[in-house]
């Protein structure tokens, strides 16, 4: 079987015969009718995609495949009257010549700008005027080179060549306006410029023919029969192409919609359940600072050291627990954009919460603090408060027993400050950006020796940025880390 296909089928021989067949008028109506059948596939194609989405792109190419097909159509029709016998043709043979390369420069013309328009939409009008002045130009050189062939003006020979100009022109036109258009916004370009490049390659063999011969070499004629036919698929896989691309896109930007909208639900839901259990816990914690307040003013008889160890302990914990809630709820604020500042002035010792510097000492840190006895900011005091409570509780966190947390202050006419250094390891320099992420822990073991959920600095940040602040990071490895924070001075007003 194989060697039957070698020798009837793949062979010079058998290609040579077909070219040549391709040649007559039979193998042209066979040629035309197969690309009406992928014409009639395109613009069924095209029209379906412009009649959910109207762009004037797809308008445009509907025009330059139709106008293809309606050329492909009338000459597949006098062809087939011509073979069949139906009608004879012969004193209309110039005429008809004349019409097919006048209907195939139009419908080039209008393809051609349809493909490289999206690289000038920004001055559509301008570019619909180029191409209604090519139209007009074409449609006047075809009848003054056949009015002038016909009054033996010009010979034959003179008026083809004048229509292969034409096309060349054409068919380079689109290389030369996307150089100088925004060619980035056609997909596809390679391929619709190969269909072009190739398409291009006929009416340029025949012309280099025309000049040097005088006539079209038959062999020419014969080996540039797939030609027109290749770039016209190219052209097609262009447009299918853009059309999957879009079909793809659609798909999704509609499963995006969907996770977006899922993604607002469960947003909704997580805010609902953060406010619902944080409320639920204020109540048995508010329930325990009582009576943890009471047992401390002996309220419930005396109590021995070791149970006043454990009292403190518990006071301590059930105040972090507190705070913890209170992060929780403002995190939850902060994303949903429902926190407002109440900006006063005040005394930064006013924020300086003494439980976090007995905290300190018993974990057996030292707390230096340098902060004057009066030292006026402005700002919101209660949302400033838990900036210090946080910064506070990630250095006795991070710091080594039998080191200091040392606190300081400053201010010029433009903002004040204040900062605490721990007497941590460091953190390494990679970690630092991702500290104000919420929930980011710090992954090095030996740095991290208790437990977080990771919201502190990240309200921090979120504080700060609301007062048009900033917070700086410097960390030395074995010597510890230092927050600063910045806040400009404001003017007594809410914002």
């Amino acid at each position: 079987m194989i060697e039957l296909l070698n020798r009837y089928i793949f062979n010079l021989e058998t290609f040579h015969n077909f070219f040549y067949f391709l040649g007559t008028p039979a193998g042209e109506l066979l040629k035309r009718s197969i690309e009406l059948i992928f014409f009639t596939i395109i613009i069924y194609m095209i029209v379906s995609e412009f009649k959910r989405n109207k762009k004037r792109r797809y308008k445009y190419i509907i025009i330059g495949f139709f106008s293809l097909f309606f050329r492909q159509f009338i000459m597949s029709m006098i062809l087939f009257s011509q073979i069949f016998g139906i009608y004879k043709f012969d004193r209309f043979g110039i005429a008809i010549f004349y019409v097919d390369n006048f209907l195939e420069s139009i419908a080039l013309i209008l393809l051609v700008s349809s493909f490289i328009f999206p690289a000038f939409k920004d001055i559509t009008k301008k570019y619909q005027k180029t191409v209604l002045v090519s139209l007009y130009f074409v449609v006047i050189i075809s009848l003054l080179s056949y009015l002038f062939y016909k009054t033996g003006i010009i010979n034959y020979k003179f008026s083809y060549v004048v229509m292969l100009l034409i096309k060349i022109i054409i068919l380079l036109s689109p290389f030369y306006m996307l150089h100088h258009g925004k060619s980035w916004r056609i997909t596809h370009r390679f391929s619709i410029l190969l269909g072009f490049f190739i398409y291009l390659l006929t009416p340029l063999l025949y012309f280099i023919s025309m000049i040097i011969y005088g006539y079209v070499e038959p062999k020419i004629i014969v080996s540039q029969q797939p030609l027109p036919f290749i770039a016209l698929l190219l052209l097609m896989r262009s447009v299918y192409l853009t059309l999957v691309d879009k079909a793809f896109l659609k798909t999704r930007l509609k499963k995006s919609e969907e996770e977006v909208k899922h993604e607002k639900e469960m947003s909704k839901l997580k805010d609902y359940f953060i406010s619902l259990v944080s409320h639920e816990l204020r109540t048995p914690i508010t329930s325990m600072k009582l009576y943890l307040s009471l047992m401390e003013k002996k309220q419930f008889g005396e109590l021995t050291s070791k149970q006043k160890k454990a009292l403190n302990t518990i006071i301590n914990e059930n105040n972090r627990l507190g705070d913890l809630i209170n992060d929780l709820l403002t995190i939850n604020k902060m994303e949903s954009k429902k926190i407002y500042l109440n900006i006063t002035d005040f005394d930064l010792n006013e924020i300086l919460d003494k439980l976090y510097f007995n905290l300190a000492k018993q974990n057996g840190i030292t707390v230096k603090n340098k902060t004057p006895i009066r030292f006026d900011v402005s700002g919101d005091k209660v949302r400033l408060k838990q900036v210090f409570v946080n910064l506070m509780n990630n250095a006795i966190k991070f710091s080594e027993k039998g080191t200091t947390i040392e606190l300081s202050c400053g201010k010029n006419k433009k903002e004040w400050h204040f900062s605490v250094k721990d007497g941590g390891v460091g953190i390494p320099e990679e970690e630092i950006p991702k500290l104000f992420d919420k929930f980011y822990q710090v992954e090095n073991v030996v740095i991290r020796k208790t437990q977080g959920i990771g919201l502190g600095l990240s309200i921090v940040k979120h504080i700060v940025d609301r007062h048009g602040g900033k917070v700086e990071i410097v960390s030395d490895m074995g010597k510890g880390t230092t927050f600063t924070v910045r806040i400009p001075f404001q003017n007594n007003n809410g914002k």
